[in-house]
């Protein structure tokens, strides 16, 4: 018997926890409010064997996947799965996973997604740094478009792309210009700082 419900009451967290410890088998779909698939994941004895959203696999989808606050969910433990491209351990998954996350939330303030990011000058000093600069080029983006950008290709999510980006304002080859009060969100208490990067 499968089980359906609602992310705002059964969190993913929660969902994962009870899938490992019940050592279940299935896959768990998730949608978004409009009712598109977000991601799904797939278990089996309560061990994560496959991930996907969008086009992040594997642990990568799995952490952007607990970002997921909003929309429906449907495990359905009967469904034939596909060959296990993983095999890994929820545990420790969901111990990383919310330390990412709230890294996150921590980024996000300093790193608005309204903010513009400028080119002052510099090398980058790993391939995610290089990517970034390439995607930024001569002029200026905002943090949300700059984000974005790096999560095309699958091999780099949001915690990534915005630790790249504090690494080179922080040895000032770029410089993230913070917007107004007014456009930033951080005036609105319990509005996100970047709404548009939430899923």
């Amino acid at each position: 018997m499968g089980l359906k419900g609602d992310l705002s009451e059964l969190p993913l967290a929660d969902l994962v926890e009870m899938t490992s410890v019940g050592a279940k088998t299935g896959l768990l779909l998730l949608f978004d409010e409009e009712g598109a698939v977000a991601g799904e994941l797939a278990f089996r004895g309560g061990r994560l064997v496959g991930a996907h959203c969008g086009q992040l696999t594997a642990e990568k989808a799995f952490y952007a996947l607990l970002g997921v606050k909003t929309g429906t969910f449907d495990f359905d433990p009967a469904v034939e799965l596909d060959e296990d491209s993983l095999n890994l351990p929820t545990e420790s998954l969901l111990i990383e996973g919310m330390r990412r996350l709230d890294e996150t939330y921590r980024l996000r303030r300093r790193l608005p997604a309204p903010g513009r990011v400028r080119y002052l000058g510099g090398e980058p000093e790993d391939p995610l740094e290089k990517r970034l600069l390439g995607y930024l080029g001569p002029g200026a983006r905002t943090v949300g478009d700059v984000v974005a950008g790096m999560l095309v290709g699958g091999d780099a999510d949001e915690y990534d792309a915005l630790q790249a980006l504090q690494r080179l304002t922080a040895r000032e080859v770029v410089r993230v210009e913070r917007p107004p009060e007014s456009e930033s969100g951080d005036a609105s208490a319990g509005r996100p700082p970047q709404p548009e990067l939430e899923r």
